[in-house]
Protein backbone atom coordinates (compact mmCIF):
# COMPACT_ATOMS: atom_id res chain seq x y z
CA UNK A 1 0.00 0.00 0.00
CA UNK A 2 2.78 2.41 0.95
CA UNK A 3 4.74 1.56 -2.20
CA UNK A 4 1.66 2.19 -4.34
CA UNK A 5 1.04 5.56 -2.70
CA UNK A 6 4.69 6.52 -3.21
CA UNK A 7 4.46 5.64 -6.89
CA UNK A 8 1.34 7.78 -7.29
CA UNK A 9 2.97 10.68 -5.43
CA UNK A 10 6.17 10.49 -7.49
CA UNK A 11 4.36 10.42 -10.84
CA UNK A 12 1.98 13.17 -9.73
CA UNK A 13 4.95 15.27 -8.61
CA UNK A 14 6.65 14.64 -11.96
CA UNK A 15 3.69 15.96 -13.95
CA UNK A 16 3.01 18.87 -11.61
CA UNK A 17 6.67 19.93 -11.58
CA UNK A 18 6.95 19.73 -15.37
CA UNK A 19 3.81 21.83 -15.88
CA UNK A 20 4.72 24.37 -13.20
CA UNK A 21 8.24 24.88 -14.59
CA UNK A 22 8.55 23.95 -18.26
CA UNK A 23 4.83 24.45 -18.82
CA UNK A 24 5.08 28.08 -17.80
CA UNK A 25 8.21 28.42 -19.94
CA UNK A 26 6.33 27.04 -22.96
CA UNK A 27 3.43 29.42 -22.31
CA UNK A 28 5.83 32.36 -22.00
CA UNK A 29 7.56 31.29 -25.23
CA UNK A 30 4.26 31.11 -27.08
CA UNK A 31 3.28 34.56 -25.82
CA UNK A 32 6.66 36.05 -26.74
CA UNK A 33 6.64 34.50 -30.22
CA UNK A 34 3.06 35.65 -30.80
CA UNK A 35 4.11 39.18 -29.88
CA UNK A 36 7.09 39.04 -32.24
CA UNK A 37 4.92 37.64 -35.03
CA UNK A 38 2.41 40.40 -34.41
CA UNK A 39 4.95 43.02 -35.50
CA UNK A 40 5.54 41.28 -38.82
CA UNK A 41 8.63 39.09 -38.58
CA UNK A 42 7.95 37.53 -41.98
CA UNK A 43 7.34 40.53 -44.23
CA UNK A 44 9.66 42.12 -46.79
CA UNK A 45 8.57 45.48 -48.22
CA UNK A 46 10.04 46.84 -51.47
CA UNK A 47 9.38 50.48 -52.37
CA UNK A 48 10.22 51.70 -55.85
CA UNK A 49 10.15 55.08 -57.57
CA UNK A 50 8.48 55.57 -60.94
CA UNK A 51 11.88 55.43 -62.67
CA UNK A 52 12.92 52.13 -61.06
CA UNK A 53 11.22 49.99 -63.69
CA UNK A 54 9.67 47.58 -61.17
CA UNK A 55 6.79 45.76 -62.89
CA UNK A 56 4.34 42.92 -62.33
CA UNK A 57 6.88 40.59 -63.92
CA UNK A 58 8.49 40.24 -60.49
CA UNK A 59 5.23 38.83 -59.07
CA UNK A 60 5.27 36.09 -61.67
CA UNK A 61 8.91 35.35 -60.83
CA UNK A 62 8.20 35.07 -57.10
CA UNK A 63 4.82 33.37 -57.32
CA UNK A 64 6.09 29.77 -57.33
CA UNK A 65 9.15 30.18 -55.10
CA UNK A 66 9.31 27.80 -52.15
CA UNK A 67 9.57 29.63 -48.85
CA UNK A 68 7.21 32.44 -49.90
CA UNK A 69 3.66 32.52 -48.54
CA UNK A 70 2.13 35.40 -50.49
CA UNK A 71 3.25 38.18 -52.81
CA UNK A 72 1.31 41.42 -53.24
CA UNK A 73 2.11 44.27 -55.58
CA UNK A 74 0.70 47.81 -55.55
CA UNK A 75 0.72 50.36 -58.33
CA UNK A 76 1.20 54.12 -57.93
CA UNK A 77 -1.17 55.91 -55.56
CA UNK A 78 -4.11 57.88 -56.94
CA UNK A 79 -6.34 59.99 -54.69
CA UNK A 80 -10.03 59.19 -54.71
CA UNK A 81 -13.21 60.50 -53.05
CA UNK A 82 -16.75 59.35 -52.51
CA UNK A 83 -18.52 60.00 -55.79
CA UNK A 84 -21.57 61.32 -53.92
CA UNK A 85 -19.53 63.97 -52.06
CA UNK A 86 -17.15 65.85 -54.30
CA UNK A 87 -15.68 67.75 -51.41
CA UNK A 88 -15.01 64.71 -49.24
CA UNK A 89 -11.59 63.80 -47.86
CA UNK A 90 -9.22 62.07 -50.31
CA UNK A 91 -8.16 58.47 -49.85
CA UNK A 92 -5.21 56.69 -51.43
CA UNK A 93 -6.31 54.19 -54.06
CA UNK A 94 -3.85 51.61 -55.30
CA UNK A 95 -4.01 49.08 -58.09
CA UNK A 96 -3.40 45.71 -56.40
CA UNK A 97 -1.85 42.57 -57.86
CA UNK A 98 -1.40 39.14 -56.34
CA UNK A 99 -3.08 38.15 -53.07
CA UNK A 100 -4.51 40.15 -50.17
CA UNK A 101 -5.68 37.87 -47.40
CA UNK A 102 -7.99 35.29 -48.96
CA UNK A 103 -8.66 37.37 -52.07
CA UNK A 104 -6.78 36.77 -55.31
CA UNK A 105 -6.73 40.12 -57.08
CA UNK A 106 -6.49 38.40 -60.46
CA UNK A 107 -9.39 36.01 -59.88
CA UNK A 108 -12.38 38.33 -60.22
CA UNK A 109 -15.26 38.24 -62.64
CA UNK A 110 -15.53 42.03 -62.54
CA UNK A 111 -11.99 42.73 -63.75
CA UNK A 112 -13.35 43.97 -67.06
CA UNK A 113 -14.93 46.94 -65.27
CA UNK A 114 -13.49 49.62 -62.99
CA UNK A 115 -14.09 48.18 -59.51
CA UNK A 116 -12.46 48.41 -56.11
CA UNK A 117 -12.37 46.79 -52.68
CA UNK A 118 -12.25 48.85 -49.49
CA UNK A 119 -11.28 47.82 -45.97
CA UNK A 120 -13.90 48.55 -43.27
CA UNK A 121 -11.78 51.47 -42.03
CA UNK A 122 -11.51 52.94 -45.53
CA UNK A 123 -15.21 52.40 -46.26
CA UNK A 124 -16.16 54.21 -43.05
CA UNK A 125 -13.84 57.10 -43.89
CA UNK A 126 -15.23 57.39 -47.39
CA UNK A 127 -18.79 57.36 -46.04
CA UNK A 128 -19.81 54.27 -48.02
CA UNK A 129 -23.05 52.69 -46.80
CA UNK A 130 -22.58 48.95 -46.07
CA UNK A 131 -19.10 49.19 -47.57
CA UNK A 132 -20.39 49.67 -51.14
CA UNK A 133 -20.72 52.69 -53.37
CA UNK A 134 -18.86 54.75 -55.92
CA UNK A 135 -15.43 56.39 -55.79
CA UNK A 136 -14.08 59.00 -58.21
CA UNK A 137 -10.33 59.41 -58.61
CA UNK A 138 -8.47 62.63 -59.30
CA UNK A 139 -7.76 61.28 -62.79
CA UNK A 140 -11.50 61.22 -63.51
CA UNK A 141 -11.96 57.44 -63.27
CA UNK A 142 -15.07 56.12 -61.53
CA UNK A 143 -14.71 52.95 -59.46
CA UNK A 144 -17.52 50.88 -58.02
CA UNK A 145 -16.67 49.53 -54.56
CA UNK A 146 -18.16 46.03 -54.76
CA UNK A 147 -17.03 44.46 -51.48
CA UNK A 148 -15.08 44.78 -48.29
CA UNK A 149 -11.45 43.83 -47.93
CA UNK A 150 -10.03 41.90 -44.97
CA UNK A 151 -6.56 43.38 -44.55
CA UNK A 152 -4.03 40.85 -43.23
CA UNK A 153 -1.75 41.82 -40.39
CA UNK A 154 1.36 42.32 -42.51
CA UNK A 155 -0.49 44.89 -44.67
CA UNK A 156 -2.09 46.87 -41.85
CA UNK A 157 0.52 49.61 -42.26
CA UNK A 158 -1.31 50.54 -45.50
CA UNK A 159 -4.65 51.22 -43.76
CA UNK A 160 -7.06 52.72 -44.68
CA UNK A 161 -6.75 50.58 -47.79
CA UNK A 162 -8.69 50.91 -51.06
CA UNK A 163 -7.51 48.76 -53.96
CA UNK A 164 -8.48 48.25 -57.55
CA UNK A 165 -7.84 44.55 -58.40
CA UNK A 166 -5.87 43.67 -61.50
CA UNK A 167 -4.19 40.68 -63.11
CA UNK A 168 -0.42 40.20 -62.96
CA UNK A 169 -0.30 39.58 -66.70
CA UNK A 170 1.61 42.19 -68.66
CA UNK A 171 4.25 44.65 -67.52
CA UNK A 172 2.37 47.07 -65.29
CA UNK A 173 4.45 49.41 -63.08
CA UNK A 174 4.67 48.78 -59.33
CA UNK A 175 5.34 51.29 -56.59
CA UNK A 176 5.42 48.75 -53.77
CA UNK A 177 5.94 45.03 -53.37
CA UNK A 178 5.14 43.15 -50.15
CA UNK A 179 6.48 39.61 -49.82
CA UNK A 180 5.44 37.39 -46.93
CA UNK A 181 7.88 34.57 -46.15
CA UNK A 182 6.46 31.20 -45.19
CA UNK A 183 8.25 31.27 -41.81
CA UNK A 184 10.62 33.61 -39.94
CA UNK A 185 13.72 31.46 -40.71
CA UNK A 186 12.95 31.88 -44.45
CA UNK A 187 13.13 35.68 -44.28
CA UNK A 188 16.88 35.95 -44.93
CA UNK A 189 16.80 33.66 -47.99
CA UNK A 190 13.70 35.34 -49.42
CA UNK A 191 15.24 38.77 -48.87
CA UNK A 192 18.35 37.71 -50.78
CA UNK A 193 16.20 36.46 -53.65
CA UNK A 194 14.13 39.65 -53.73
CA UNK A 195 17.24 41.82 -53.73
CA UNK A 196 18.69 39.78 -56.61
CA UNK A 197 15.62 40.63 -58.68
CA UNK A 198 16.06 44.36 -57.95
CA UNK A 199 19.58 44.73 -59.33
CA UNK A 200 18.42 46.59 -62.42
CA UNK A 201 17.22 49.55 -60.38
CA UNK A 202 19.43 52.57 -59.80
CA UNK A 203 20.70 53.22 -56.24
CA UNK A 204 18.08 55.12 -54.28
CA UNK A 205 15.25 54.19 -56.65
CA UNK A 206 14.46 50.93 -54.81
CA UNK A 207 14.53 50.35 -51.06
CA UNK A 208 14.04 47.02 -49.33
CA UNK A 209 12.70 46.92 -45.79
CA UNK A 210 12.90 43.60 -44.01
CA UNK A 211 12.21 42.12 -40.61
CA UNK A 212 15.29 39.89 -40.67
CA UNK A 213 16.51 41.26 -37.35
CA UNK A 214 13.17 40.51 -35.70
CA UNK A 215 13.21 37.05 -37.28
CA UNK A 216 16.69 36.44 -35.80
CA UNK A 217 15.46 37.56 -32.38
CA UNK A 218 12.47 35.27 -32.74
CA UNK A 219 14.69 32.29 -33.60
CA UNK A 220 16.98 33.05 -30.65
CA UNK A 221 14.08 33.35 -28.20
CA UNK A 222 12.51 30.15 -29.50
CA UNK A 223 15.79 28.24 -29.39
CA UNK A 224 16.83 29.30 -25.88
CA UNK A 225 13.43 28.70 -24.31
CA UNK A 226 13.02 25.36 -26.10
CA UNK A 227 16.40 24.13 -24.85
CA UNK A 228 15.62 25.22 -21.30
CA UNK A 229 12.17 23.61 -21.36
CA UNK A 230 13.39 20.31 -22.76
CA UNK A 231 16.33 20.04 -20.39
CA UNK A 232 14.10 20.76 -17.40
CA UNK A 233 11.53 18.14 -18.40
CA UNK A 234 14.29 15.60 -19.09
CA UNK A 235 15.83 16.19 -15.67
CA UNK A 236 12.46 15.82 -13.93
CA UNK A 237 11.78 12.59 -15.86
CA UNK A 238 15.15 11.09 -14.95
CA UNK A 239 14.85 11.94 -11.26
CA UNK A 240 11.27 10.65 -11.11
CA UNK A 241 12.18 7.43 -12.92
CA UNK A 242 15.01 6.79 -10.47
CA UNK A 243 12.66 7.33 -7.52
CA UNK A 244 10.07 4.96 -9.00
CA UNK A 245 12.76 2.34 -9.65
CA UNK A 246 14.13 2.61 -6.09
CA UNK A 247 10.62 2.34 -4.65
CA UNK A 248 9.86 -0.77 -6.72
CA UNK A 249 13.19 -2.39 -5.88
CA UNK A 250 12.27 -1.97 -2.21
CA UNK A 251 8.83 -3.47 -2.92
CA UNK A 252 10.36 -6.44 -4.74
CA UNK A 253 12.78 -7.04 -1.85
CA UNK A 254 10.03 -6.92 0.78
CA UNK A 255 7.72 -9.20 -1.22
CA UNK A 256 10.33 -11.66 -2.43
CA UNK A 257 8.54 -14.58 -0.70
CA UNK A 258 5.29 -13.68 -2.47
CA UNK A 259 7.02 -13.76 -5.82
CA UNK A 260 8.73 -17.00 -4.82
CA UNK A 261 5.39 -18.62 -4.04
CA UNK A 262 3.95 -17.46 -7.36
CA UNK A 263 6.91 -18.95 -9.19
CA UNK A 264 6.60 -22.21 -7.21
CA UNK A 265 2.89 -22.40 -8.12
CA UNK A 266 3.73 -22.22 -11.81
CA UNK A 267 3.73 -18.49 -12.62
CA UNK A 268 6.04 -17.75 -15.52
CA UNK A 269 8.64 -15.02 -15.49
CA UNK A 270 6.69 -13.16 -18.13
CA UNK A 271 3.59 -13.19 -15.93
CA UNK A 272 5.53 -11.73 -12.99
CA UNK A 273 6.89 -8.94 -15.19
CA UNK A 274 3.44 -8.26 -16.65
CA UNK A 275 1.81 -8.09 -13.20
CA UNK A 276 4.30 -5.51 -11.95
CA UNK A 277 4.14 -3.43 -15.11
CA UNK A 278 0.34 -3.39 -15.16
CA UNK A 279 0.28 -2.37 -11.49
CA UNK A 280 2.72 0.47 -12.13
CA UNK A 281 0.86 1.64 -15.24
CA UNK A 282 -2.43 1.84 -13.34
CA UNK A 283 -0.75 3.78 -10.52
CA UNK A 284 1.02 6.03 -13.05
CA UNK A 285 -2.28 6.90 -14.78
CA UNK A 286 -3.78 7.86 -11.43
CA UNK A 287 -0.72 9.90 -10.48
CA UNK A 288 -0.62 11.60 -13.89
CA UNK A 289 -4.26 12.65 -13.69
CA UNK A 290 -3.75 13.94 -10.16
CA UNK A 291 -0.55 15.86 -10.98
CA UNK A 292 -1.91 17.47 -14.16
CA UNK A 293 -5.13 18.49 -12.41
CA UNK A 294 -3.30 20.01 -9.44
CA UNK A 295 -0.88 21.93 -11.68
CA UNK A 296 -3.58 23.32 -13.97
CA UNK A 297 -5.79 24.36 -11.06
CA UNK A 298 -2.83 26.01 -9.34
CA UNK A 299 -1.85 27.94 -12.48
CA UNK A 300 -5.43 29.00 -13.10
CA UNK A 301 -5.99 30.25 -9.55
CA UNK A 302 -2.69 32.15 -9.52
CA UNK A 303 -3.26 33.66 -12.96
CA UNK A 304 0.06 32.29 -14.24
CA UNK A 305 0.46 31.45 -17.95
CA UNK A 306 -0.07 27.78 -18.72
CA UNK A 307 0.77 25.65 -21.71
CA UNK A 308 -1.91 24.20 -23.92
CA UNK A 309 -3.61 20.81 -23.87
CA UNK A 310 -0.96 19.37 -26.21
CA UNK A 311 1.87 20.07 -23.77
CA UNK A 312 -0.11 18.77 -20.79
CA UNK A 313 -0.96 15.60 -22.72
CA UNK A 314 2.68 15.12 -23.72
CA UNK A 315 3.79 15.49 -20.09
CA UNK A 316 1.16 12.94 -19.01
CA UNK A 317 2.30 10.41 -21.61
CA UNK A 318 5.95 11.02 -20.70
CA UNK A 319 5.18 10.46 -17.01
CA UNK A 320 3.43 7.15 -17.69
CA UNK A 321 6.23 5.94 -19.98
CA UNK A 322 8.92 6.98 -17.51
CA UNK A 323 7.19 5.03 -14.74
CA UNK A 324 6.83 1.98 -17.02
CA UNK A 325 10.50 2.01 -18.03
CA UNK A 326 11.55 2.53 -14.41
CA UNK A 327 9.45 -0.49 -13.37
CA UNK A 328 11.06 -2.80 -15.90
CA UNK A 329 14.38 -3.52 -14.08
CA UNK A 330 12.69 -4.32 -10.72
CA UNK A 331 10.15 -6.49 -12.54
CA UNK A 332 12.94 -8.45 -14.24
CA UNK A 333 14.69 -8.91 -10.90
CA UNK A 334 11.48 -10.21 -9.31
CA UNK A 335 10.89 -12.57 -12.23
CA UNK A 336 14.38 -14.08 -11.93
CA UNK A 337 14.02 -15.02 -8.28
CA UNK A 338 14.67 -18.69 -7.59
CA UNK A 339 11.43 -19.97 -6.02
CA UNK A 340 13.16 -22.66 -3.95
CA UNK A 341 15.68 -20.20 -2.55
CA UNK A 342 13.04 -17.59 -1.73
CA UNK A 343 10.80 -20.11 0.07
CA UNK A 344 13.72 -21.14 2.30
CA UNK A 345 14.25 -17.55 3.48
CA UNK A 346 12.65 -17.20 6.95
Amino acid sequence: MVASLLTIVVVAGLCAAALLTSGRTVAAEQAALAQLDAVGTRSIVVRASAEAGLTTQVLRNLGAVEGIDTVTGFGPIVDGRNAAFSGGPPFAIRTAYGTIGSRDMGDNEYLAGPVAYASPEAAAGLGLVDGAGGVTTDTGEHLSVIGDLAVPQHLEFLEPLVVSPASVEGEEPLAMLVVLAASPPDVAAVETLVRSLMRDGEPGQITVETSAQLAAIRAAVSGQLTIYGRSTVLLILVVSAVLVAVNLFALVTMRRKDFGRRRALGASRGLIVALLLIQVLVLAVVGTALGVAVALVSLTLSGEPKAGIEFAGAVAVAGILAAAFAALPPALVAARRDPLHELRVP
